[in-house]
């Protein structure tokens, strides 16, 4: 049994397809697994008619077999190539035994998947055992769509069976659908707890939409933007100083060093007008040259810490 390296045939007309050819002295066979939900025409449209897989079997010039069946729309094309290849190798080992079965995959990636005792692939993996057990079922790579019948046959079956076929169970929803469903539900639940805490409501009035993508905020960021830092307003809030006031006369709150502190003149930036600080607030967590002066004010405050003490 040979079995060629992993590619993934392409129809004229962008449909991801998977045939099936088995030959049993005068039996023609012919097995399908397609996927439609991924289908792209030339315009670029997207048809959504879900996942099918199906075979069929000709025996002198006559349709003597078909099988065919509704996979889960959320199944992947490779899911319903190993689900045509295993219902194809089941109907070949309950052929006589004196019968030699060859199977045309023209699936690549299929075959190398189905030769693998260790595959991840529960699917393939049953298929390997089934080809173990039954010698006389050989499997081999044929190109697909080149004017054969067969081919043709099985690539309608498959078609229809994505609208009208029987539904299939058997195979499992894939792990990335899965892992994408629990990410979904992990974020719907983490964007609610934080919509509706009561702590962080500085961060989440810059920040009010969760996600799992880096802010790229370093430690001086997050002091200023939650204003949890050595400021004598935050301090004498959590009475760890008698007083709220900076040493140069103002109240010692992170906008007050951004703006107004003499001290801090040379990072300052324009001060808001009080009905517009929450919008500045976000304007200068979006923007990196604020952030460096940000930066900045929070390490000359941290190092001079005696310098911004009350009188």
């Amino acid at each position: 049994m040979s079995f060629p390296s992993a590619l993934v045939s392409v129809l004229h007309c962008l449909y991801i397809v998977e045939i099936f050819h088995l030959d049993l002295h005068k039996y023609r066979q012919y097995f399908q697994g397609k996927a439609l939900n991924g289908c792209t025409s030339n315009n670029g449209s997207k048809t959504e008619h879900g996942v099918g897989a199906a075979f069929c079997v000709l025996t002198n010039d006559i349709w003597a077999y078909q099988w065919s069946a509704k996979l889960n729309d959320n199944n992947t094309v490779f899911q319903a190539e190993l689900t045509a290849l295993h219902e194809a190798v089941i109907y070949a080992s309950h052929l006589p035994n004196h019968n030699t079965s060859n199977i045309h995959v023209d699936n690549r990636a299929s075959i190398m998947a189905s030769s693998n005792s260790k595959s991840t692939n529960a699917t393939a993996r049953k298929i390997f055992k089934i080809l173990l057990s039954n010698p006389r079922i050989k499997v081999s790579w044929v190109k697909a769509h080149a004017g054969n019948i067969g081919n043709e046959r099985a690539d309608q079956l498959a078609k229809d069976a994505t609208q009208h076929g029987q539904p299939y169970s058997h195979t499992k929803l894939p792990k990335p659908y899965i892992k994408g469903l629990l990410r979904k539900r992990m974020l719907e639940e983490w964007q609610t707890s934080w919509k509706n805490g009561n702590t962080g409501r500085k961060i989440y009035n810059i920040m009010p939409s969760v996600s799992l993508r880096p802010t790229n905020w370093i430690r001086e960021d997050v002091i200023f933007f939650s204003q949890h830092g050595p400021f004598p307003a935050y301090l004498k809030r959590f009475h760890l100083s008698d007083s709220d006031y900076c040493s140069c006369g103002g109240i010692g709150t992170a906008l007050h060093y951004a703006t107004e502190c003499v001290y801090t003149v040379s990072w300052h930036m324009r001060k808001p007008a009080p009905n517009f600080e929450q919008e500045w607030l976000k304007r200068v967590a979006n923007n990196l040259f604020s952030r460096q002066k940000i930066r900045g004010i929070i390490k000359f405050m941290s190092e001079n810490r005696d310098l911004f003490r009350p009188p």
